[in-house]
């Protein structure tokens, strides 16, 4: 039922937009190259005969509603297509575009439908420009309001709100886009795996069983700027030093646990000169696990030895906390479904936790099941140029996804 050909050239097409002459693409949230790929999306629906919402925050909805019963909760797909700085054409995009074969193959067979399907695009789900992750789905669930809008600030100082002002949207009427607990019947969504667990299984498709959740945040570290020379190493208030020892400390601790991880994305030194001691130094921490008392112990024991780091190496900081979710675990009702529907198709299945997170764990009190499927990414790499599939996975994928979408639809 698949058109294996019009997914892969519609996907194709729209991974022009932002796409990078070394490979790969950048398109952050509400840039001139997401504004590109959403427009091309829009078309597509459009073209495609199904109905078209778009609402104040920037989540795009395609929804397909023929013959089916007014009343019922909708059946939901979906992704998201902004990228990170230099990443790949398939996090998140693939999903999108999958959704919407699987939409118009269904409609172009003509099968009943008793619910209504919706593909979602989410808006700004990756961190990179504002650093929270899963901005759209976040709000649409009620869990990011108004005034974080006005906080959250990328690189340039531009806040969120302003981004999505200027991007003709209306996020000062964000309340009109959260949805009610329990309005959606069921979401799926299909993404790589962003790790090497299924290339080295040599399995082509993945089902997930529950997502981690991560903790961010950024410490500033106040030191004090001296002369390289003329400070004496016992007088020194070194930020930077300080910076260190809360980076490897970090890996450490994360180490000790049996499924966290832990990375310190960034690290800026001021006044960043070869000649001065850094007086400050700013630090973005990223933890993460898919056991939530791991995850709470391994921010409590971060936190207290900064604290204690202070004291010794003389330095005062300050914690700026960005996002902080909590680790879901996908229905069982979808994970037996989407492994039965690849049963029935012949395609061997590993399930399988996820270490990143995604629009799916913010859907779990929307919608009574949610599940997701995973294809292998080439050597586990994704965030990256580099990032790569075998199409013929997300064709296996789709078609688990599309035979699933029909079962739901008319439970």
């Amino acid at each position: 039922m698949i058109n294996f050909k019009r997914f892969e050239a519609n996907f194709n097409a729209i991974s022009r937009f932002g796409a990078l002459k070394g490979g790969g693409l950048t398109r952050l949230a509400f840039s001139k190259e997401d504004l590109e790929a959403r427009n091309f999306l829009i078309n597509l629906i459009e073209e495609n005969g199904f109905k078209l919402k778009i609402d104040n925050v920037g989540n795009i909805f395609a929804i397909y509603d023929d013959g089916c019963e007014s009343d019922e909760k909708p059946v939901c797909v979906g992704s998201h297509i902004d990228s990170v700085p230099n990443g790949g054409f398939y996090d998140g995009t693939l999903g999108v575009m999958a959704g919407l074969e699987a939409l118009t193959s269904i409609k172009e067979a003509g099968i009943k439908l008793k619910r209504p399907l919706w593909l979602i695009n989410f808006c700004c789900e990756e961190s990179s420009r504002f650093k929270t992750a899963t901005i759209g789905s976040k709000i649409i669930s009620g869990k990011l309001g108004l005034q974080r809008l006005h906080e959250l600030k990328d690189e340039d100082g531009i806040s969120l709100f302003e981004a999505m002002s200027k991007f003709g949207l209306e996020p000062q009427n964000l309340n009109d886009s959260i949805l009610k607990e329990h309005s959606l019947h069921s979401y799926l969504e299909l993404h790589i795996e962003q790790g090497p667990v299924l290339e080295r299984s040599g399995i082509s498709v993945g089902v997930v069983s529950g997502i981690a959740a991560p903790i961010r945040f950024e410490i500033i570290i106040h030191g004090k700027a001296d002369h390289s020379g003329a400070t004496p190493m016992n007088m020194r208030s070194d930020a930077l030093l300080a910076a260190s020892h809360i980076i490897i400390t970090a890996n450490k601790f994360a180490k000790n646990k049996k499924t966290a991880v832990a990375t310190v994305g960034y690290a800026h030194a001021k006044p960043g000169v070869l000649n001065v001691v850094p007086g400050e130094a700013r630090l973005g921490v990223d933890l993460r696990d898919i056991d939530k008392v791991s995850l709470e112990e391994l921010n409590l024991e971060l936190r207290n030895f900064i604290k204690e780091l202070s004291g010794e190496l003389k330095f005062s900081y300050e914690i700026r906390e960005l996002s902080s979710d909590e680790p879901v675990k996908l229905s069982e009702h979808a994970i037996n479904l989407l492994s039965e529907e690849a049963a029935k198709l012949g395609i061997k299945t590993l399930t399988l936790p996820s270490g990143a997170g995604h629009d799916a764990m913010n859907l779990t009190k929307l919608a009574s099941s949610v599940g997701m499927l995973f294809i292998p990414c080439i050597g586990g790499i994704s965030h990256n140029i580099a990032e790569a599939i075998n199409f013929d996975d997300a064709f296996k994928a789709t078609q688990i996804l599309t035979n699933a979408l029909i079962k739901l639809s008319n439970e």
